[in-house]
């Protein structure tokens, strides 16, 4: 291997040399999930690498959580090239980003990418599986270290790597100072997927505060509403899907429209529009998941509050027949569709900062820092 030639060149060691090395490798990750794993990635590997590729090797694990900030792919700028950047600043051996925005490479998600002269290297965390994901991304981060480390030495490790990862599929980089390029198999939706997970939706109940107290005083008014027991007791099963699905598209809608969730491609660049059609799939689909939770929490909540408040005699008496677990069930339905209507006139008191954060994360903290 070449030795260090500059100053803002990675550190790099003959082979034959087994002395000991301390390696220091930059996590720079994203706020959120990607902070996360990458913390507990810094937990994990520093045994698991331990003289690796050679004796004596030792390595240490440095934790930045914040944004980064690139121009858009209308200046050409890529986020390695950032990173690359970033490590020279730092003065770390090797710097390594985990990122929460998508990136594609020939139509199929990109996962890894490492650039050994510059000792940079990329991960998408959207890429990788749902469940349990900074176990894969530990896999991946060790086998990118080691074929940093290790140059042309690498390909068994690498080879070990994609037989853990079977869907991992390594593919010629188009640009010469990319030495490792990882794709996977399965495309947008994958990555789709991969986003969706990384908003964690069911987080977006505690975000929006204001909707979630103005559900809960519709709720409480439709629970003592006579008129409301007679409703929910006459009301067909059809009619009530459908006041269920009329509600949940009212507050998704809402959001929407309301806070300018729905971004539009500033360019023609078809890369950035593939990007922001991806942005507006996974902002849809985060509300969905998001909003269904709410509602499935404040069906429950509402049965049970129903149960215990609204006297049996007192039910029988408005509907005019023995109540019975079907009507309470009924009613509580019914309150939830009114309440989550309720909600999203409630979500508008929100500041459009808080419904943004709590449904982009990162990427809205990224779009402020660049604007």
């Amino acid at each position: 291997m070449a030795s260090q030639k500059a100053l803002d060149t990675p550190i790099r060691w003959e082979a034959e040399d087994s002395r000991a090395r301390n390696v220091l490798v930059g996590l720079l990750a994203d706020p959120g999930l990607p902070a996360e794993i990458a913390e507990q990635v810094a937990r994990e590997l520093p045994d698991l690498l331990a003289d690796q590729p050679r004796a004596g090797m030792r390595y240490t694990f440095v934790v930045v959580s914040e944004t980064l900030r690139r121009r858009g792919d209308g200046h050409g700028e890529r986020l390695i090239d950032v990173v690359a950047k970033r490590r020279a600043q730092e003065g770390w051996d090797l710097a390594i980003c985990l990122t929460d925005l998508p990136v594609h490479e020939d139509g199929r998600p990109l996962v890894a990418e490492l650039s050994g002269e510059a000792g940079a290297a990329l991960l998408v965390v959207p890429a990788l599986k749902v469940l349990n994901p900074a176990e894969q991304a530990g896999d991946i981060i060790a086998g990118l270290i080691l074929e940093w480390a290790s140059g042309d030495d690498a390909d068994d490790r690498l080879q070990r790597l994609e037989q853990r990862v079977t869907s991992l599929r390594r593919i010629e980089p188009a640009d010469d100072d990319i030495d490792l390029r990882l794709t996977k198999s399965g495309g947008q939706q994958r990555m789709l997927v991969g986003m969706v997970r990384v908003n964690r939706p069911w987080r977006l109940v505690l975000g929006l505060r204001g909707a979630l107290a103005a559900a809960l005083a519709t709720a409480a008014f439709g629970l003592v509403s006579s008129p409301v027991w007679q409703v929910s007791a006459a009301m067909s099963t059809i009619r009530l899907w459908i006041a269920t699905a009329v509600s949940l598209a009212a507050i998704i809608g809402w959001l929407i429209l309301n806070h300018g969730l729905w971004q539009h491609p500033g360019t023609n660049d078809q890369r950035e529009r593939h990007r922001i059609r991806l942005y507006n799939a996974a902002t849809l689909l985060t509300l969905a998941i998001g909003v269904m939770v709410s509602y499935v929490v404040l069906l429950v909540g509402n049965f049970l509050t129903g149960w215990f408040v609204v006297v049996p005699e007192v039910f029988s008496h408005a509907i005019g027949r023995p109540v019975s677990f079907a009507d309470y069930f009924r009613l509580a339905w019914l309150v939830s569709s009114l309440a989550t209507i309720g909600g999203a006139l409630g979500s508008g008191l929100e500041s459009t900062d808080t419904v943004r954060s709590a449904t982009w994360g990162t990427r809205y903290r990224k779009h402020r820092n660049d604007h």
